[in-house]
């Protein structure tokens, strides 16, 4: 081990000591805890250093840079424990619908709110019918704003809507339509520039939110649940269907009685069965960027509806619920206005 280095105050106890047992190195060491030689060693270094014509600096001692590696390894030991039980916790997090009976999901899509071609009137109309329907929550399948990053931070010339207010428009989905959120994905756009933290500091609501992917399940006052599997996309395209990816995990998975995927601005919805007898329900919902250039350049198909899509789910307690697909939001709100006063007039 290297030799600690010497202090000024070790140098002056030891010569304490030597004057206090009249030059007797032995019993002075032996009061120092000091073998004889290490005590000589003292001596001499310590007149080198502090007796010479030009005596060396005594810096004050510091405290250590930081906590010992052991308390550290511990403390981390710790903190990824917590990280790993709540990455787990989140996959097939159960959620409670707090009303009884039919209730319903608005799967918002990709609203890219600062896009000079977002139909924002669409979306504020939407919203207030989410809004103003009894049993109807309202999902945000992520790419809320450009929020453009590198090479294409360019693209913010040709925005009419600046940074700042691309935010506001957030804060005005988010908190000030009345929407009552079940969840709020985060696509790619979402997390550039330090978004994920922007994102989460703008939810004073709490609402669920979360990175790309959610695992839920829904469960009602009658013990009915629902198992949901949300992502801004899933893997896996195909030319000839817009569902291609849902339906491959729903046929790899076989978990969920609904998947959901955004990001290629494009819509459709199917439902089938499984040849173990699952049946599933697959949604894709197009988002609110109605004129698309890149799109345009690729030859992407640019279709005009599914901006957003309604599922009515009825619960059952005896197996898999009940769901109703609207490509139409104020459709899909009604036949759930209407479903839950058909079965509330059954109940009287």
């Amino acid at each position: 081990m290297p030799t600690p280095p010497l202090t000024f105050d070790d140098y002056h106890a030891a010569m304490a000591k030597l004057a206090e047992f009249d030059g007797n190195q032995t019993r002075a060491a032996a009061a120092l805890n000091l073998s004889r030689a290490g005590f000589q060693n003292r001596i001499k270094r310590g007149a080198a250093m502090f007796d010479g014509p030009t005596p060396a600096v005594v810096p004050a001692e510091l405290p250590q840079p930081d906590l010992p590696f052991e308390e550290r390894l511990e403390m981390n030991i710790r903190r990824n424990a917590q990280r790993i039980a709540h990455a787990q916790a989140q996959s097939w997090q159960e959620v409670r619908i707090p009303i009884s009976g039919p209730y319903g999901i608005c799967w918002f899509g990709d609203p890219h709110m600062d896009d000079p071609f977002c139909d924002l009137a669409l979306l504020r109309e939407h919203g207030e019918i989410v809004a103003r329907t009894p049993g109807l929550y309202g999902a945000n399948g992520g790419d809320s704003i450009n929020n453009w990053v590198g090479r294409l931070e360019k693209l913010h010339a040709f925005q009419n809507v600046t940074q700042p207010e691309a935010w506001e428009h957030v804060d005005w989905l988010m908190n000030k339509l009345g929407i009552r959120w079940l969840l709020w994905l985060l696509g790619n756009h979402d997390v550039w520039n330090y978004g994920y933290d922007i994102f989460t500091r703008a939810n004073p609501q709490k609402v669920l939110m979360r990175d790309w992917d959610a695992k839920l399940q829904l469960r009602s006052p009658c013990g009915g649940v629902c198992r949901v599997w949300a992502r801004h996309d899933f893997k896996g395209t195909s030319i000839y269907n817009e569902l291609h990816g849902l339906k491959r995990a729903a046929m790899m998975d076989e978990q969920s009685d609904i998947y959901l995927g955004f990001h290629q601005h494009t819509w459709a919805t199917g439902q089938g069965e499984l040849a173990a007898g699952h049946e599933y329900t697959l949604v894709r919902a197009r988002g609110y960027k109605m004129v698309d250039d890149y799109a345009l350049k690729k030859q992407f198909v640019q279709q005009k509806r599914g901006q957003s899509i309604v599922t009515v789910i009825e619960p059952r307690t005896d197996g898999a619920p009940e769901i109703h697909l609207f490509k139409n939001v104020q459709r899909g709100a009604d036949f759930l206005t209407h479903l839950r006063h058909q079965i509330g007039n059954q109940s009287h």
